[in-house]
């Protein structure tokens, strides 16, 4: 039996008074630095209820996120394993179940269906992980990188060798570049909840913001998505709705007017800038037929 030691209520108290500060303090925080967004977002039109309701319950700033960013010498992308006889046969399967809603995309939008199996085959293994992370933080963190007291918290959390590696110049200009995309998509990801119903608070996804199977980011969403199966909105977790949106995206960037290998790649490399990532899904594409 465990021996009971007297309780000292001054002294717990003491050491409470500490905790629940830092307690109040991190709430202060991320309502404070979400504050510059919250202003843009109701100077661009959206209603304070909308903007205020969704930052009061979102997660303080990922800064670590962004600091993962811009980590330097990483392996680079490996996508053969895709190319393995049980992923092709996977991507057939696919094709197979869903040939009613590819038959529709084929006629409408002209894509391959093989080239859209493979990319959704590489993005989440058509839906098996389509990520976790809150999508409203992930852009809010990037947007934050406007201001340079935040760019310099990321400064000081890198390595020194990748500060080496940037230099301040270019380490500032990356994170500007990156807080005009974030806000770009943090403004299609409350579009989306002005025009479509989308709450933004649930909306989930990779670390960098892309949803449902075929990991659009909002504002592919917002150019692209279609109502696939007809129930009046628009799932990105749903076969139809992902795979018609996808054909609808390929096509808006020339799949159909692309005649050359070359600039088939082209089209693909706009859905991923990667080379290893676009002669993988045609890799798959060959494999499949």
């Amino acid at each position: 039996m465990l021996k009971q030691i007297p309780v000292d209520r001054k002294s717990c108290a003491v050491l409470l008074f500490p905790f629940l500060i830092s307690i109040f303090w991190a709430g202060a925080c991320r309502a404070n630095s979400y504050g510059s967004l919250e202003q843009k977002l109701l100077a661009a039109g959206f209603s304070r209820p909308m903007v205020s309701g969704a930052f009061r319950s979102a997660p303080p700033p990922m800064f670590h996120l962004v600091c993962s960013t811009m980590r330097t010498g990483g392996a680079p992308a490996n996508y053969s394993h895709f190319l393995a006889p049980s992923e092709i046969a996977a991507a057939r399967r696919f094709i197979a179940d869903h040939r009613n809603c590819f038959r529709e995309e084929k006629a409408e939008y002209g894509v391959d269906p093989r080239i859209i199996a493979a990319i959704m085959l590489i993005e989440t293994h058509f839906g098996s992980y389509t990520g976790k992370t809150p999508i409203l933080a992930v852009f809010s963190s990037f947007a934050l990188m406007d201001s340079k007291v935040n760019r310099d918290m990321v400064w000081r959390s890198i390595s020194p060798a990748d500060r080496v590696y940037w230099g301040r110049k270019a380490f500032d200009k990356k994170l500007l570049d990156r807080a005009s995309w974030g806000y770009r998509e943090l403004y299609a990801l409350f579009t989306l909840e002005k025009s479509r119903g989308m709450r933004v608070t649930t909306l989930r996804g990779s670390y960098m913001g892309a949803i449902g199977w075929p990991q659009f980011l909002p504002s592919s969403l917002l150019k692209y998505g279609v109502d696939g199966n007809g129930d009046g909105r628009i799932d990105l977790n749903n076969a139809a709705d992902a795979i018609l949106s996808t054909g609808n995206y390929l096509r808006a960037y020339g799949w159909c007017r692309a005649k050359t290998l070359r600039q088939k790649e082209a089209v693909i490399y706009n859905y991923n800038h990667s080379t290893p990532y676009v002669l993988t899904v045609l890799g798959i594409a060959r494999r499949v037929r």
